[in-house]
This record gives C-alpha cells, sequence and structure tokens, in this order.
C-alpha cells in the first residue's frame, strides 16, 4: 500500500513520471474492460478521457485512492452513459445494452466483475501456461511461433514445411481451444491478448 499511496501523493503534486508509471500500469487493463462495453474507437476515447480526468482532477484525489479502482468505475461510468445515448440510434450499441441488461448490471460493474478478478488474478499465468501446453504438439507450436513470437503466417509455413492454409487451420483450432479453456465467455481470448501483449509472452 505505501508504493500506491506514495504514488498517489506524487500524482497530486504534478509528478508527470508518476502519471506515466500509472498509464503504463493501467491503460492495458482498463482499455480491456472498456472493450467490453464499447466498440474499439470509443472504448480507446472512454479510456484518454478517464486519464485526463485523472490528471486534471489529480489535486483533489484521496492519498488513499485505489487508482485501479477510480480508472474502472470511471470507465463503467462512461461506458453505460454511451450505451444509453446511443442504444436507439445504433444497432450495436442497442444489442450492447440489451446484453448488458440481461447480464444483469453487476455483472459488468468493476466491483464485481469476474473478468476483471481474473485479469488481476495472480494464477492467470500458470491458467495460460496450462491452456496452451494443453494444445496438440503441432497445434500449439504453430500458435507459439505465431502469437508469443510475432512470426508471420508464411515464415511458419516455410519453418515447418506446412502449407498457409494448414497455418490457418492451427491457429483458429489454437484460438478456439484457448477461448473454451478461458471459461468460455466472449472476453476470453481479449484476456488471453491483454495478458501476452502485457509481459505473457515470457510464458515460452
Amino acid at each position: 500500500m505505501a508504493n500506491v499511496v506514495s504514488l498517489v501523493e506524487r500524482l497530486k503534486r504534478g509528478d508527470r513520471a508518476a502519471f506515466n508509471e500509472i498509464y503504463e500500469l493501467h491503460y492495458l487493463s482498463v482499455r480491456f474492460y472498456a472493450d467490453l462495453m464499447l466498440d474499439a474507437d470509443d472504448a480507446e476515447d472512454v479510456v484518454q478521457d478517464v486519464f485526463l480526468n485523472l490528471w486534471l482532477h489529480r489535486e483533489g484525489l484521496d492519498d488513499t485512492l485505489s487508482i485501479r479502482g477510480y480508472l474502472l468505475r470511471s470507465v463503467y461510468n462512461s461506458a453505460l452513459n454511451i450505451l444509453k445515448k446511443r442504444k436507439h440510434a445504433n444497432d450495436y450499441y442497442s444489442s450492447c445494452e440489451k446484453e448488458i441488461e440481461e447480464m444483469g448490471y453487476d455483472y459488468y460493474d468493476p466491483d464485481s466483475c469476474d473478468i476483471i478478478r481474473r485479469l488481476y488474478n495472480e494464477d492467470l499465468r500458470a491458467d495460460l501456461q496450462a491452456a496452451i501446453e494443453s494444445l496438440p504438439v503441432r497445434c500449439r507450436e504453430v500458435f507459439v511461433l505465431s502469437y508469443l513470437q510475432d512470426m508471420p503466417s508464411k515464415e511458419i509455413s516455410r519453418k515447418l514445411g506446412i502449407s498457409l492454409s494448414t497455418v490457418d487451420n492451427h491457429i483458429y483450432s489454437a484460438l478456439k481451444q484457448l477461448r473454451d479453456k478461458l471459461g468460455g465467455y466472449k472476453a476470453g481470448l481479449t484476456l488471453l491478448f491483454l495478458f501476452l501483449s502485457n509481459g505473457g509472452k515470457n510464458l515460452f
């Protein structure tokens, strides 16, 4: 807690390095959370506005503030406002609003959202590694080369001596299996990609 409080105190004093540290620490998870409820453009706009407001209103922050909680709550409120304003003019947002109403607002609430809890769960690395290791050998090999080593499909094809269509089939199969193993909810793969982009590439 001492480090968190110190970071908030530095932010309140106008320390841009502290703000940058907060941004680097929380951007991916906050953006991921926004993506659960909004399309990509609006999600990014909301996230940037939330971080901007954090900076603009920094002097009024409580020293014991949970930065993560503040950011997630701000995204939640902003996303719901957008959905309510646009649901009658946009089929995508109408369907999003309907889904949220069916699931219940508490499902997406940052204080109770199971996906957010899993995102910050220390066991996530082990869960993902186990899921990847459970893939069939060639399927896992293609997935690791593609997603963990950023190798283009053509290069994978040459390296493994298989056709491009076979590479694509293995990737599709891997993603389907990983999605199933990550709980079956719609954000399972987003959770995976977020983790990989946030240091998970050290798994292998």
